[in-house]
C-alpha cells in the first residue's frame, strides 16, 4: 500500500523524467514592467479625465441652481414692483389727494375772488 500511494503522488514530465508532484510548482510568468507601467499610466489618465468630467458636471449643476434661484428672485421682485406701482397709482389719485386736503388738512376750495389767472403769452 505504501508503494501504491507513492506512485500516485509521482508524475512524469514531457521528457519522461519522474518528479514528485507535491514539490513541483508552476513557473511564474514574468510580467513585463513596461506593460505594468503603461497600465498604471492608463488608469491614472482615466482617473484624471473622470475627475475633470465630474467637476464640470458639478459646476454645471451649481450654475443651474444659481440660475433657478435668480429666476425665483426675479419673479418675486417683479411681483413686488407691480404691487408698488398699484400702490403709487392709488396714493397719487386726485380723489384721494382732495379727500386728505379737505378732511385732514382742513383746506377749502378757493373762492372766485382768490383765483388769479396769468397770461403766459
Amino acid at each position: 500500500m505504501v508503494v501504491a500511494e507513492n506512485v500516485a503522488k509521482r508524475q512524469w514530465n514531457r521528457q519522461g523524467y519522474e518528479y514528485d508532484y507535491k514539490y513541483y510548482r508552476e513557473p511564474r510568468k514574468k510580467t513585463n514592467p513596461h506593460k505594468k507601467g503603461r497600465l498604471i499610466l492608463a488608469l491614472g489618465i482615466i482617473a484624471v479625465v473622470a475627475i475633470i468630467i465630474l467637476s464640470r458636471y458639478s459646476m454645471i449643476t451649481e450654475s443651474q441652481y444659481r440660475i433657478s434661484k435668480l429666476k425665483a428672485e426675479l419673479k418675486d421682485l417683479t411681483a413686488q414692483n407691480e404691487r408698488l406701482r398699484v400702490e403709487v397709482a392709488d396714493l397719487s389719485s386726485v380723489a384721494r389727494i382732495e379727500d386728505i386736503a379737505r378732511n385732514k388738512l382742513n383746506m377749502k376750495a378757493p373762492e372766485s375772488r382768490q383765483i388769479i389767472y396769468l397770461n403766459t403769452n
